[in-house]
């Protein structure tokens, strides 16, 4: 069966992602894998800071992850198979890695469309993660 895997933080993009995922995988038959990555905020200063435990984000990541699924499995009237998983670490090499154990159709996933030079300044978790995945 075909696979598409959806990264999500949960935010509007991401959210509009996972449905257009959704009808995707309805046409041609696929299951969505939906991957939260999330990374130890930590504050800049002399000395680093961190602010919450790696359980609380991983408690925190599969909460969102099990709601998003029941919200899903809902708007789909459960005619898809959804997979849920979080992992801690960076955006670029966790995706790689997953796709690498999951093999993929496509990776379907938001971007905020920011401006050109925003991203050129900042970058994009979108634009990053083109670059590095096959």
């Amino acid at each position: 069966m075909k696979k598409i895997i959806v990264p999500t933080d949960f935010s509007p993009a991401a959210l509009n992602a996972v449905n257009y995922a959704a009808d995707l995988a309805l046409a041609i038959h696929a299951e969505i894998h939906l991957l939260h990555i999330y990374q130890i905020p930590i504050s800049v200063t002399e000395t680093p800071l961190v602010f919450i435990s790696v359980e609380e984000l991983r408690d925190n990541a599969e909460k969102k992850l099990a709601k998003l699924k029941k919200d899903l499995e809902h708007i789909t009237s459960g005619k898809l198979e959804i997979q849920t998983e979080s992992r801690l670490g960076d955006l670029t090499d966790e995706l790689e890695n997953y796709c690498n154990t999951v093999q993929p159709f496509v990776v379907v996933m938001g971007t905020r469309g920011h401006s050109a030079v925003e991203k050129a300044l900042f970058g994009s978790n979108a634009l990053s993660v083109i670059r590095h995945l096959t």
